[in-house]
């Protein structure tokens, strides 16, 4: 799904509220009546409104331009940008960000969280922001979905939602990379009905969701979950999915704790996401998540 500009601002501007008002994505109430401010004067919340010719749409370009200051996105090449910590490419559908091990020895629920978040139960922590990696994916068309499937069954997930996770470190000066899922490890104990399913069997983006307290994954901290969690931004879609007592990190493959590493998150290619159906059975492209009409 290819967001236009008239889409991709509403999706910027619900984000941008949500980071300027993290707790709950709305602006505090002020009591009394409301006045739109003058041209010419300071409004209620100490922002100047431009002097200009009746009808104008100045007010909009300044918001915009607001917005792009306060999200920080940069452009740092023809098809590179930069947004807080995390780095994207629209042409390769790549996004990489920082991170570093956590944790080595004992079961995990995560893969990856903000480094305030649930980090004692997770492989990797990460000092970007879950806000800056779910606009990163809605920039290059990803399309949200929901956390669907029966108890401790493999998730179906269409193409244009399935990611392709890599972590990459530098040892003794060479360079390592490895595909997340082969990171994990399933434990013995409590897990012999999964090991014909081989594990984590990929990773699909779901966006977590809004709700009374603000974006879900941006107050949790959570970014890659292995344990089904519709507040985490991407899920693991394998049938180990419901089994909190099964995921270990594969510690023989591992750099030790606090070992900085990149992150790389791959989109499916524009042909693939075009070519499948992207959405789940019953759903709508204006909202995928929506199966009531």
């Amino acid at each position: 799904m290819n967001i236009t500009r008239t889409h991709l601002w509403p999706l910027l501007l619900s984000a941008g509220l949500c980071l300027v008002f993290p707790v709950f994505g709305v602006p505090p109430v002020l009591k009394g009546p409301v006045r739109p401010p003058e041209q010419g004067e300071v409004d209620r919340f100490g922002k100047y409104r431009p002097t200009g010719p009746a009808g104008t749409n100045s007010n909009v370009t300044e918001a915009e331009a607001a917005l792009k200051n306060a999200l920080n996105i940069q452009q740092t090449g023809s098809n590179q940008f930069r947004l807080g910590q995390v780095e994207f490419d629209k042409q390769t559908r790549v996004i990489t960000l920082p991170g570093r091990i956590k944790v080595r020895d004992q079961i995990i629920e995560y893969a990856l969280v903000h480094e305030q978040g649930k980090a004692y139960e997770s492989l990797l922590t990460t000092e970007a922001r879950p806000m800056e990696v779910h606009l990163a994916l809605l920039l290059m068309g990803a399309t949200p979905t929901a956390v669907k499937g029966d108890f401790r069954q493999p998730m179906e997930v269409t193409s244009a939602n399935l990611l392709n996770i890599e972590v990459s470190w530098v040892t003794n000066g060479m360079m390592l990379q490895h595909k997340l899922a082969d990171l994990i490890k399933l434990v013995e104990e409590g897990a012999p009905q999964l090991k014909k399913q081989n594990g984590v069997k990929g990773w699909f983006y779901n966006g977590s969701a809004f709700d009374e307290s603000g974006f879900a994954a941006q107050r949790e901290g959570s970014i890659v979950a292995l344990i089904r969690d519709t507040a985490a931004l991407v899920n693991n879609a394998g049938g180990d999915r419901d089994n909190d007592q099964v995921h270990m990190p594969n510690e023989k493959m591992l750099p030790p704790t606090e070992w900085p590493v990149r992150i790389m998150i791959t989109l499916p290619s524009l042909a693939k996401t075009n070519s499948a159906t992207g959405f789940p059975p019953g759903t709508h492209p204006a909202d995928p998540t929506n199966t009531s009409r």
